[in-house]
């Protein structure tokens, strides 16, 4: 099967990075027979980035939003306007490596595939920056921080490596699924653990997301976001999104534990006047109410699931487990 791509580029006062990452992607595109289109999103950009997209790549479908949305939300626009099969989800500061596409597009002959990370290496080096992600339990808390690698001439050629979740950097994902998931989760913009959300309802689907380590790209760790964002801004809003995936993911027994430890643990840091903790859990309880609504929609979603309505730690423990075999 022929699999078109559509790639959706958010882009915020980047216009120093497409320069770098547009002649690589046009190239990877070009070595594949798949027809393709490349989306922009601007998200009021200030540094002429939308000028220089149409004077030199006028074949790109540039959308300009008329206020800050974040990465959410810009993203999701780009989703909706994509026409294609698969949708490669990039941010402005990853360079594609050849060949690209090709390592990936045929897990896509598998129904039950949902998206694909490729290896991530450092802009200025080899060095690795992202591979295969592992998501750990503690308590009632899940931590999505950890990466596994596999060389790629070491890779299993005709074995599936699993990832459980898809980095936001890079990921080739079926369109038809993103826009049946709604896309990215608004509730968490402007930026951050989106990505994690956006996973583990994939993965509660019963859907598969695969690390391939054939494929691989380069990325300037962040270059956007903490260039725009004070350091305090950015650990209150991630702070406040992982608190906002275990409130969305976590039901009966498991949401009142994690409410209890999450508490405790806020209490504690309070008391060592880490204030930071504190601010966080006050977002969320004053944005319940839209905290509410974002786990119903996926709990109606949950109904279609096979299995159905697999709470979240028994479908990550599957599922870990069905890694960790292929790997060993």
């Amino acid at each position: 099967m022929n699999f078109s791509i559509s790639v959706v580029i958010p882009n915020y006062n980047g216009k120093s990075l497409l320069a770098e990452i547009l002649p690589d992607l046009f190239h990877c595109l070009s070595t594949t027979t798949a027809p393709y289109e490349v989306i922009i999103v601007d998200d009021r950009s200030n540094d002429e980035s939308v000028e220089f997209i149409q004077q030199t790549y006028p074949e790109i479908i540039v959308i300009r939003n008329e206020e800050n949305l974040g990465f959410s939300g810009t993203v999701n626009k780009g989703i909706y306007a994509a026409k294609m099969d698969l949708v490669l989800i990039l941010n402005n500061d990853v360079k594609l490596i050849a060949p690209y596409f090709e390592p990936q597009l045929r897990f896509f002959q598998d129904p039950k595939t949902f998206g694909i990370n490729a290896t991530v290496l450092n802009w200025n080096s080899d060095i690795l920056q992202g591979g295969g992600k592992l998501i750990n339990r503690h308590l009632f808390k899940i931590k999505a921080n950890q990466n596994y690698y596999v060389k790629a001439d070491q890779a299993l050629k005709n074995e599936p490596l699993l990832t459980m979740f898809l980095s936001g950097t890079n990921a080739l994902i079926d369109r038809k699924k993103l826009l049946d998931l709604g896309g990215y989760d608004e509730l968490l913009s402007p930026f951050y653990v989106e990505d994690v959300e956006l996973s583990l309802r994939a993965l509660r689907m019963g859907w598969k997301m695969y690390y391939v380590p054939g494929a691989a790209c380069m990325h300037q760790v962040s270059t956007t976001i903490k260039k725009h964002s004070k350091k305090r801004k950015i650990k209150l809003l991630t702070l406040r999104n992982k608190f906002y995936v275990h409130y969305i993911h976590l039901q009966g027994l498991s949401l009142t534990m994690w409410w209890i430890q999450t508490v405790v643990e806020v209490l504690l840091r309070t008391l060592a006047l880490n204030l930071i903790y504190w601010r966080a859990l006050v977002l969320i309880i004053r944005n319940l109410k839209k905290a509410s609504a974002s786990k119903q929609r996926f709990q109606e979603m949950l109904k279609y699931s096979e299995p159905k309505n697999q709470g979240l730690f028994s479908a990550l423990k599957i599922y870990r487990q069905e890694l960790l075999k292929k790997l060993n």
